[in-house]
């Protein structure tokens, strides 16, 4: 799959466009590093305007960095399809919390949903106020708020 500075290691998740992997960067002298790999889906690679939004999301990401954000460090092809290599988080999504909870019958407390909601708050302003070398603004806004894609690390990082 992804050139031959990644390693895929194993499948993490999948949803209705991509997959991601857990993935290893390999750099010289044996340093290596998890990473997240972003994997369009065989079925889409071959829709040009997806590709398209896919790369516009790629590019729009790699001019982020923020505490709350996850790094997007590369992108790519291989295989015939497009990648995007991602900061790994070690964690689960805010989904997979939330739906244990209701399982066990247990509510959120509300000090912790605060907290995550003020932090998710955080990205989404940085994000919406990220400006380009001219001083414009870079019009990011996030098109799918939702439980899966707020990752919560095991060092209690959300993002």
């Amino acid at each position: 799959m992804p050139q031959d500075k990644y390693r895929v290691l194993r499948r993490l998740d999948a949803g209705g466009m991509a997959e991601v992997y857990l993935g290893e960067a390999e750099s010289i002298q044996g340093f290596k590093k998890k990473v997240a790999i972003k994997r369009v889906l065989p079925e889409l690679a071959q829709n040009r305007q997806f590709i398209a939004m896919f790369l516009d999301e790629a590019r729009l990401g790699l001019h982020l960095t923020h505490a709350n954000v996850v790094q997007i460090f590369d992108i790519g092809v291989a295989d015939d399809t497009y990648f995007i290599v991602m900061e790994y988080i070690d964690g689960v999504n805010l989904k997979t919390i939330l739906d244990d909870m209701r399982r066990r019958g247990t509510p959120i407390p509300v000090h912790v949903a605060v907290y995550l909601l003020i932090e998710v708050c955080k990205a989404l302003s940085y994000a919406h106020e990220l400006t380009d070398e001219n001083g414009h603004t870079r019009g990011i806004v996030h098109r799918d708020v939702s439980p899966p894609n707020v990752l919560l690390s095991k060092q209690g990082e959300v993002k």
